[in-house]
């Protein structure tokens, strides 16, 4: 066991140092592209400003119809000359700010799996950490103890409830053995009144439990009979675990 443990933690400690070459690689590559963006900006705020001066003069010439003359020409070459610069570069930072998100993406999934590979490793460490030998004798015993439980729960299900619950599973007859009510004991007999269920066809189930009980004869291992009956629906806390009447 702890050999394999090993052999783990060196798998996870070989991923780990992986990952961390790969978030170094991608936080050089992202610094790279900050750095291109800043001379982007600054070229684009270089060529915005004589294009900015020329759209002004060409826009006062325009203004003044001296479209013809011989000066204005060579300004409108310019301009667009400066235009052309300003939307290459541009170009290229709008490239560059996807580029960048690419490369955030990609450095956060490598953190993000470094992460996980780190508490990976803790709970390895955690688990070579704490062995102990384990007694299942406790468990063994609760086995049994449950298995008798869902044999009885099967035995009465069998002899006393209707049809439909023939085949049913232990969680369908778990509510009827869940129910609160009043226990009155006598010399002969014990009579049992179990409180009533919020659904009618359940109700109904329930009616038809306490005949099936009734007119079997059913009798407890001291001999006393066993009489039950559906009562009301009680609101006091007593009414979870059956109460003692008598």
């Amino acid at each position: 066991m702890n050999s394999e443990l090993a052999k783990r933690q060196q798998v996870l400690e070989g991923r780990r140092q992986r990952l961390e070459r790969l978030a170094q690689a991608s936080r050089g590559r992202l610094a790279g592209l900050m750095a291109q963006d800043r001379r982007g900006e600054e070229q684009v705020l270089l060529y915005k400003q004589p294009q900015i001066q020329l759209s002004t003069q060409l826009s006062q010439l325009e203004a003044a119809e001296h479209t013809q003359e011989r000066g204005y020409f060579p300004l409108k070459a310019r301009q667009l000359a400066a235009d052309w610069e300003v939307r290459q570069r541009q170009t290229k930072l709008d490239k560059n700010a996807l580029r960048r998100q690419r490369e955030v993406s990609n450095c956060e999934g490598y953190c993000r799996e470094r992460r996980q590979v780190l508490r990976q490793h803790d709970d390895l460490v955690s688990q070579a950490r704490e062995m102990y030998e384990l007694n299942h004798a406790k468990d063994q015993l609760m086995t049994l103890f449950k298995l008798g439980l869902a044999n009885v729960g099967m035995w009465v299900r069998d002899r006393y409830f209707g049809q439909s619950y023939q085949h049913c599973s232990w969680q369908r007859l778990w509510p009827f053995f869940k129910l609160g009510g009043w226990i009155t004991t006598a010399t002969s007999e014990v009579q049992l009144e179990v409180s009533v269920f919020n659904n009618r066809a359940l109700v109904r189930d329930l009616e038809e439990l306490c005949r099936n009980v009734n007119t079997s004869g059913a009798t407890l291992p001291d001999g006393r009979r066993l009489v039950v009956a559906v009562g009301k629906r009680l609101g006091c806390p007593r009414d979870g675990p059956l109460a003692q009447a008598g």
